[in-house]
């Protein structure tokens, strides 16, 4: 995957958790967070819902995220997005992938979640 410049940098702590039954012997997680997000198109409050489909004792997997930020300056933007997590440590997990802004603009994303602090932090990319 080529990123390109960052263009937005985000961290968030966990508010709420879901786990229902997935396919065969997979756990659906539905994780809500919030926190603060700021980049180009501004700074404010967001809030999103993290999907991991995952078989008890996986390394690796896919996610899907689906959020919307309430800019401080007024307005805001949604953005939906998905790709591939793996473990990187104890009780980490690292995240990569791609989605795509409300107003049509492509991004790459990284990020890593901390069980241990319930956070994500991470920054988004221009897909190039």
């Amino acid at each position: 995957m080529a990123l390109g410049k960052e263009i937005g940098q985000f961290s968030f702590k966990s508010t709420s958790a879901t786990l229902i039954p997935g396919p065969g012997k997979a756990i659906t997680f539905q994780t809500n967070f919030e926190g603060t997000s700021k980049g180009e198109a501004g700074e404010g409050i967001e809030f999103g819902t993290l999907t991991v489909i995952a078989e008890p004792g996986a390394k690796s997997g896919t996610w899907e995220w689906c959020g919307a930020v309430f800019l401080k300056g007024g307005g805001g933007l949604g953005g939906n997005s998905h790709g591939t997590w793996h473990e990187s440590g104890p009780n980490k997990w690292q995240y990569r992938g791609t989605g795509q802004y409300s107003d049509g603009r492509l991004f790459a994303i990284e990020s890593e979640e901390d069980l241990a602090t319930r956070t994500i932090t991470g920054k988004s990319y221009e897909w190039t």
